[in-house]
């Protein structure tokens, strides 16, 4: 059994350093302030890990994993509401909301709705009936921040937060910079998600 163990840490161990190695590379690509930027993308990775570990890699309520993801924001957390039914995801779900949270979260903190006292966030989740199984939901809306703009070029946070969970969890994600704030939706069915 500890020989077992030792092979299940060691195979997570393996997997968790290649999303670090990609991480560097893909910050390394597209950012001037390469070091800071990963350090805060390396501690996202880590309140994940943190949760899976907790939660013995199973059974991982997402209003936990959401907080986690959101506890680096400190006295800002006030500006963000968080409001969705008591659900349960699976752990490679759990890493890829995890990122696309922290990132999302950290690009508010800089220069969104959270870089001003007066700015909001809010971050809902909902099931909703589908075609063949019901669907999962996830928004993430800021208002009151500054002005915003389509970026001129997709960076290295854009992909994290939009490709990673389409292509993972098989979502249909738009994100959209509004000049009243920045907004993302994703949708999939819960069976790519939820612990059933």
């Amino acid at each position: 059994q500890i020989e077992l163990l030792l092979m299940e840490v060691n195979h997570r161990s393996r997997n968790l350093l290649t999303v670090v190695q990609s991480l560097a590379e893909r910050t390394a690509e597209s950012s001037e302030d390469f070091l800071p930027r990963l350090r805060e993308r390396i501690a996202g990775l880590a309140a994940n890990q943190d949760v899976l570990v907790k939660r013995n890699w199973r059974q991982v309520p997402l209003s936990e994993l959401v907080e986690a993801q959101l506890a680096f924001l400190e006295e800002r957390l006030a500006q963000v509401e968080r409001d969705g039914p008591e659900v349960v995801i699976q752990p490679g779900a759990a890493e890829s909301i995890s990122m696309a949270l922290h990132e999302m979260a950290t690009n508010a903190e800089k220069y969104g709705a959270l870089s001003v006292a007066e700015g909001r966030v809010e971050i809902h989740w909902r099931l909703e009936p589908g075609e063949v199984e019901p669907r999962f939901v996830l928004t993430w809306q800021e208002s009151g921040g500054p002005c915003v703009s389509q970026p001129t070029r997709p960076g290295f946070g854009s992909r994290v937060i939009r490709d990673v969970p389409a292509r993972k969890l098989r979502a249909e994600v738009t994100c959209r910079f509004d000049p009243e704030g920045f907004s993302f939706a994703l949708s999939c069915p819960v069976s790519h998600v939820l612990e059933l």
